[in-house]
Order: C-alpha cells, then structure tokens, then sequence
C-alpha cells in the first residue's frame, strides 16, 4: 500500500511531514510518486495568509477528484485554525490539528491503517526513519511555537507558546542525520532564535550551536558538513551567534532576518519588538563579521494604514539596507487576530503595485550581490538535476547556482564551485577544480568526473 505526502508552507511543516512519513514507512507503507496513485494522503497545510487557505482547499478537492478511493488526511497549521471547514469537504475523511500531530499512531490506527505490533507513538524520536523525499537536505525541530504577538499573525495561535526540544535529543537527531548522509541540515522552528529560554537550566541557540558543531565533520573532511539556521527574529541575532558564523565555516553564512515593514510607523502598529535602528545594527553588525553572508528578509505589503509615504519609507530603507533577497507578501486578515479588526485598508491594485516594486528592487539588489561572486570559489550543496539537465546547487551563502550538464557528483554532496556567471535569471558556476574559467553555454557542458 503507498501513501502520498503534501506539504504546504514552511520548514517547519517540512520537517513535521518526514516525521509522518516515517510513521507511514515503519507501518509498511511505501512511498507514492503521485497522489492518483497512493492508498493514503496526508495533506500538511500552511495558513500563514488567506491565500494559503484557499489554495489549501481548492489542492484537497483536487485529490479527492483524482483519487476517489483514497484515505484522505488532512493536518497542519490551517488545519489547526478552521478544522471543520476542512472538514467539511466532501471525501475528507480525517483532520486533525498540529495539537493532535503527536497521535497519528492512533488516528492512523482509527482510520483503518495498520501498526506493527511495537509502536512508540513519538514521532520526534523515530530520526533514524526520517527521510526529506529526494531533498539533499534534512531539516530539523529545535523550537515549536511563539510568544510575540504581532498585531498580524495567526501561527502563535495554532502553534502554541515557544518550547524547546532538549539539547540532548536535538544532538541525537542530527547525528542521525549525519550518519544517514545529510551534509546539510537546516534548523528550524516557528522562532528558532527563542531556543532554550524555556529550558531548566535555560540555554540559549548560541550554545545549542557549539554543541552541535563538536560532532559536525570538519569543513575540511571528505564528508564535510555544515548547519544552516533557519530565520531569526532581529532581536535574537545575537553578538554570539554571528562571533561562530564568522568564525566557523561549517555554519552556513545566511540568515533571513524578518523585517515585515521598513516604515516605523508600520512596525509599531504590527506590534513588532523592534525598530529599524535595531535591524539595522543587526544586519550591520553581520554583514561586517561576515562580508560574504547572504541576508534575506520577509516584507510584508498592504498592512492596514500603508500609505504611499509610508510604502516610500520602507522601500528607501531596503534599498539602502544590506539585504540582497526578500520574500514578499501580500496581508490578509487572519481570524481572531487585532490587525483583522484594523480600518484603512489598501486596495488589492496597490497592494499589486508595491509588491512588483519590491520584487524588481529585490532582484537588483540579488543580482548585485551574486555578481560580487563571479570568479570566487564558494562551497554548495548539491541539489539534483534540472529539466535541461544541468545540475543545481546551493551555496552556503544561499545563492542557487547551475552546473554543466552531466557534471558527475551524487545529489546531496559537498562540493566547491566557482560562479563564472551571474545573470538577471540564473547564476552559472564550475567546479572548483575543473579547470575552466568561462561561463559554459547555457546548454552545454563537459562531463567532469567528481566520484
């Protein structure tokens, strides 16, 4: 019997689905490559906008549509916050909230899914099943849950209060991963740079990270690895955190740092615990440690009272700012939350405008940023191959880049690559140690013999 797994969102939901996954294999079931053709289908939702909702449910109907015979399974942060009009969709046949995600043995016993005689019922602890699909990289929980409360936000609600899993099970887990072949591993959590504030002792990540790094290979073994963070809040970037990303290759030089508004005025009403001085300094602060560190930021346009001044504000501040990507959102109203009951609403057509502006400035500001690249050698992570059949890679510093076809190195490794190319659309590179030192053409590429 095969099952088949969507996930919708963040890292987070990623790393919460290889945990169903694992439960569904240690019961038998194999992997399905297409939800047409699976026995079970567990749908992990996102709900982070109104959009993600919508999409969540038009994705469901779409399977059931396709796979009339199907145990259909639906779970996640949407889940958590309206189950029962997902529910309500006709052929659902299960839904069950993050609250509930620790009792999938049962409820996948209730739906009629064998267990094997011996079931834990802990799915954090079953690491050595867990498996990100055909992912070169593994993701791992250190922190669920939040205790800001930005005017806007809805996943402190369906995720609940910030807690930390223990040092000791985190170390656990990412040997297992190491010993299983991930030479990445992103750590993630809803507000990961809260870490072990709940914890007795309390720790704090810093710590967590010097652990972590006592059993990472070394940067310079053949099978090397490194660890990537996953977006910290501005007041968590602490002076500790980027001292080990300086002085350490095996922490991926990256960071996305949240900004949500370049306007003052804007950050106050979405209750941010910050001003732009202070993710200024942040930022400032690592770019300077770490001149070659790929810094990102969500934004988010249309907020409740976003003037034209103010959107000016914001756009000046990131064009001046050293972040080099950002990842845009439109707001929605999420329920239960005080910006849904805020007045002065900006039209969808402007909401449209601002964020093209925003997207074309952050691919300026990318592009400037991977050029400062060509001809540099940076160490990436192989990803797997594209349509064309070049291979993609991810730098530590987080730019993606291309590699000629039929370049011979197994998906997941490390490898050392040159950018010889940073185009509007793509970034060209060559192995480290192949020789050339021109772009390739686009389709084209001598094979180079890595294993």
């Amino acid at each position: 019997m095969g099952f088949h797994t969507i996930t919708l969102g963040c890292k987070l939901n990623q790393f919460d689905t290889a945990a169903i996954e694992a439960e569904l294999m240690r019961r038998g079931l194999s992997p399905a490559a297409d939800a047409g053709d699976a026995r079970v289908v567990i749908v992990n939702t996102c709900t982070v906008t109104g959009k993600a909702d919508a999409e969540a449910r038009k994705l469901i109907r779409g399977v059931r549509r396709r796979n009339a015979g199907c145990k259909l399974l639906v779970t996640g942060c949407y889940a958590e916050l309206d189950g029962e009009r997902i529910a309500a969709i006709d052929g659902v046949d299960r839904v069950f909230g993050n609250r509930d995600k620790h009792r999938l043995p049962e409820i996948l016993d209730e739906v009629g899914i064998a267990a094997p005689e011996q079931n834990t019922g802990d799915l954090d602890r079953g690491c050595d099943a867990l498996h990100f699909g055909d992912r070169s990289r593994a993701f791992l929980r250190v922190q669920e849950g939040c205790n800001l409360r930005c005017s806007y936000c809805v996943i402190p609600k369906v995720r609940g209060l910030s807690r930390s899993t223990p040092p000791q099970q985190v170390a656990e887990m990412f040997g297992s991963l190491l010993g299983r072949g991930y030479r990445e591993v992103v750590l993630t959590g809803v507000n990961t740079g809260d870490y072990g504030k709940d914890l007795d002792p309390p720790r704090s990540l810093a710590d967590l990270l010097r652990e972590l790094l006592e059993v990472c290979p070394d940067a310079d073994a053949p099978r090397r690895s490194r660890i990537r963070l996953n977006s910290l809040e501005p007041l968590t970037v602490t002076d500790e955190i980027i001292a080990l990303m300086a002085a350490d290759r095996r922490l991926a030089p990256h960071l996305q740092v949240p900004l949500q508004s370049g306007s003052e005025t804007i950050l106050r009403r979405m209750r941010r615990n910050y001003r732009l001085s202070q993710y200024t300094d942040r930022l400032e602060r690592l770019r300077s440690a770490v001149p070659h560190v790929g810094l990102g930021a969500d934004v988010i346009i249309g907020f409740p009272g976003e003037t034209d001044e103010l959107f000016e504000e914001c756009y000046r501040f990131i064009e001046n700012s050293p972040l080099n990507y950002l990842h845009v959102f439109a707001w929605s109203p999420r329920p239960g939350t005080p910006a849904a009951d805020l007045e002065d609403r900006v039209h969808g057509s402007k909401v449209k405008e601002r964020s093209a502006r925003l997207r074309e400035l952050a691919a300026r500001l990318g592009l400037r940023f991977r050029r400062g690249f060509e001809g540099r050698p940076l160490d990436a992570v192989i990803l797997g191959p594209r349509e064309d059949g070049r291979i993609r890679a991810l730098t530590g510093n987080f730019i993606e880049v291309s590699l000629p076809a039929r370049t011979e190195v197994p998906r997941g490794s490390m490898l050392d690559v040159v950018i010889t190319e940073a185009r509007e659309e793509e970034t060209l590179a060559v192995p480290a140690d192949s020789g050339q030192t021109k772009a390739p053409p686009a389709d084209a590429g001598e094979a180079v013999e890595l294993v």
